[in-house]
């Protein structure tokens, strides 16, 4: 049975140093002659269609029509290979530890299929990419254009992986991993498995809110990844509290360091993030 893993990319495979950031601030003040400012909260692990749209409307009060999303998106599109260059030459531009070796590993799994699942708009991914040669791993991907809702945006990648795989996979052979609660939060909406790595640009109380499947700081430990994904059996000596083997994408009992987190595990069947009660997680 093939299982596909969709990652994000920002924080997640890469840090590009904020080129992306850099790049929409230019394109903003180049159209319309005011830089914004905002939180990096704004637009973290938000598609890029909704960060067009919410920095605009810092700056004009109102929301964009479809034209004025266009013309930021190809003005973005026209700076962001430059700001790419900048942090790779200022080496700003670095990988997420272990992402390199976990891919390679990956890839000669026969049943795995690798796809992006990133808030980018393609080509700002492929640009964004392009430094680190990882590109070549990922066979397929859900884009920032695909959607506006991040949930519907890996929908999207999953045709595609069916559509070039010849396959179907059901949402329990669907693994996400990000670095937010945006990826996290998706994936549930979805049904799809969740994991979240924690030296991204997520926020830890949000990330904890969210309660992925599987929470680890980077991708150096590769067996306790092979073991939420089912590739290997829980080894003797995994401390207890770095991952949960899910008995369903939605629906699984969560491990803490100090027992079985019942607020956690209730909570892991409220889709929406806004329903949550405010202050039983943490």
């Amino acid at each position: 049975m093939k299982k596909l893993i969709l990652f994000d990319l920002d924080g997640t495979l890469v840090y590009t140093g904020s080129a992306g950031r850099t790049a929409l601030n230019k394109a903003i003040k180049k159209l319309y002659g005011k830089e914004p400012k905002y939180e990096h909260s704004l637009i973290s692990g938000c598609t890029d269609t909704q960060n067009f749209a919410s920095v605009y409307k810092l700056i004009k009060g109102k929301k964009p029509s479809k034209a004025e999303i266009k013309k930021i998106n190809d003005t973005y599109l026209e700076l962001l290979p430059q700001e790419v260059a900048k942090s790779v030459k200022q080496k700003n531009y670095k990988f997420v530890p272990g992402i390199k070796k976990l891919l390679a590993a990956l890839s000669k799994e026969k049943n795995i299929v690798i796809g992006l699942g990133t808030g980018n708009i393609k080509r700002g991914a492929e640009i964004k990419l392009e430094p680190s040669g990882l590109l070549k791993y990922f066979v397929c991907g859900g884009y920032g254009e695909d959607a506006h809702d991040r949930a519907d945006m890996l929908k999207a990648a999953v045709k595609r992986a069916e559509k070039t795989c010849k396959t179907k996979f059901t949402p329990d052979q669907v693994y996400i991993v990000g670095d937010t609660h945006h990826d996290v939060l998706a994936a549930k909406a979805c049904g799809f498995h969740s994991a979240a790595i924690t030296c991204g640009f997520g926020d830890m109380k949000q990330l904890q809110r969210a309660a992925a499947e599987l929470q680890i700081k980077n991708f150096n430990d590769i067996q306790t990844f092979y073991v939420w994904l089912g590739l290997n059996t829980d080894p003797k000596g995994v401390k207890r509290g770095i991952y949960i083997s899910p008995a369903s994408a939605i629906e699984h009992v969560f491990f803490s360091r100090t027992g079985i987190d019942e607020d956690r595990l209730k909570m892991l069947k409220i889709k929406k993030y806004e329903d949550l009660p405010s202050g039983t997680i943490m």
